[in-house]
């Protein structure tokens, strides 16, 4: 009976597809498996508080920054209080995910508080970071964009104002 059934062009040709799915699907799911084991291996090195160094052509300046495992993230900077060319504005909150093993990017919000000559704005900053767990480390490229207070930040565009780029060390508690 399964000479028979093989004979046919149209039951080979099945049969064929049908061990060929069997061979590649546990393989499919090793992988999916694999993926998600290494973003749960990702936000486990992630997670953490790190104390940052920024850096562009405006100078330097530094910042707290906190990665909860639940992909929230909020940062702080030294020059919030309005330190040129910044003008004043607030933490910066927003959400992260893993796009490998040890990268992340990461889009946050903050106000920019008017000035006598400038309004208020919404500040989107968007990441791209990669961790040495080993060490403790972080390291990666900032984006700035300015909106109008009206705007939504999430989905209008606007025009780069400004990336710089960071180093960062988790802060670890006491030995």
């Amino acid at each position: 009976m399964l000479g028979s059934f093989i004979r046919s062009p149209f039951n080979a040709a099945t049969l064929t597809i049908c061990v060929l799915s069997a061979l590649t699907i546990p393989d499919f799911v090793n992988l999916h498996k694999a993926e998600a084991e290494s973003i749960t291996d990702c936000r486990k090195l992630v997670t953490g508080t790190y104390l940052t160094t920024n850096s562009g052509n405006f100078g330097s300046f530094r910042g707290i920054t906190t990665f909860s495992q639940d992909g929230n993230f909020v940062s702080s900077a030294s020059v919030q209080s309005n330190v040129p060319p910044f003008q004043p504005f607030g933490n910066i909150q927003g959400s992260w995910k893993c796009t490998s093993d040890r990268e992340i990017t990461a889009t946050g919000l903050d106000f920019n508080y008017p000035t006598a000559t400038l309004p208020g704005k919404i500040t989107r900053t968007d990441y791209r970071a990669t961790f040495d767990p080993k060490a403790g480390i972080v390291q990666g490229t900032v984006t700035l964009r300015l909106f109008s207070l009206n705007a939504n930040p999430l989905k209008d565009n606007v025009p780069l104002e400004l990336t710089f780029t960071f180093t960062g060390q988790r802060i670890n508690p006491p030995q």
